[in-house]
């Protein structure tokens, strides 16, 4: 609604209820009447007329992207928001802006080349309002200490479970989803410290992000919607082919999550469900 619009009515009935006021034949009750409904259809009018022009006002979105293993800023990274062609780079500290966004609930996105790409749950943006939105990107290459195994692979066994996309919630974290899909998994910590833990035991599970190894506590999110397929392998024989050496922390079993897109070998369970 635009303000000229919305006070356009009210203002001319308001100035000719003043003019015959003002004029020099007789006033009746009438001529007080009128002006006095002009003017509270003027009251009425200015407020509404005002919130209809500041929900037009874009808002903003800022925040830093950075490493989420050694926290140092990841320079040049691209972050969008979902549906909209509007685009902002990172400079070398780490920081984007994205101004001209429609005011409502938006996902926010970011990439960057040599990093796993994050889509952010939904953030509610105000009319000429800022929202601060951080990422912490995982690096596609983790270095590991050199493994060498000897006989058959450990494989799947006993202890795994495949879940598929249809058994997945359509939105909200992925190992928020774990918690109520898979039976006996512990999730514990939000954000920035979540872990997961098998049954009773005291040590975490590792992450397998689209082939890429990925150390507990998980530091980024990863939205279930944009997920294909998750694995879980109990036991800590599960976890030796993913374990940087043979005296590294142990892992009480191994979370393999595949990405939409992603190319990595999976499961048959993946494709034809389970």
């Amino acid at each position: 609604m635009k303000v000229g619009a919305a006070l356009t009515a009210p203002c001319r009935a308001w100035v000719e209820s003043v003019a015959l006021l003002n004029s020099s034949r007789e006033r009746t009750i009438g001529d007080y009447r009128r002006t006095y409904h002009a003017l509270v259809a003027l009251a009425l009018a200015m407020p509404l007329a005002a919130r209809g022009a500041s929900a037009q006002a874009p808002g903003t979105i800022t925040g830093v992207v950075t490493n989420a293993i050694s926290g140092a800023p990841v320079a040049n990274a691209r972050v969008t928001v979902r549906g909209f062609p509007d685009t902002a780079m990172t400079d070398g500290e780490g920081w984007y802006t994205l101004e001209g966004v429609v005011p409502g609930l938006v996902k926010v996105y970011a990439q960057s080349i040599g990093y796993v790409p994050i889509m952010t749950p939904y953030y509610s943006v105000m009319p000429n309002s800022t929202r601060y939105v951080d990422f912490k990107l995982a690096p596609l290459v983790v270095q590991l200490d050199t493994l060498r195994i000897t006989g058959a692979r450990p494989g799947r066994g006993r202890g795994s479970e495949v879940i598929t996309r249809e058994q997945l919630p359509s939105q909200g974290s992925i190992l928020d989803a774990l918690r109520g899909a898979v039976a006996g998994l512990r999730v514990t910590g939000r954000h920035d410290g979540t872990r997961v833990k098998a049954r009773s035991s005291r040590s975490d599970m590792l992450y397998v992000i689209d082939g890429i190894v990925v150390r507990p506590p998980l530091t980024f999110h990863i939205d279930a919607q944009d997920v294909d397929c998750v694995e879980i392998r109990r036991g800590y024989r599960a976890v030796s082919e993913y374990k940087a050496s043979l005296n590294s922390e142990p892992y009480s079993g191994v979370i393999l999550i595949w990405t939409r897109g992603s190319i990595d070998r999976r499961p048959a369970e993946c494709f034809n469900g389970s």
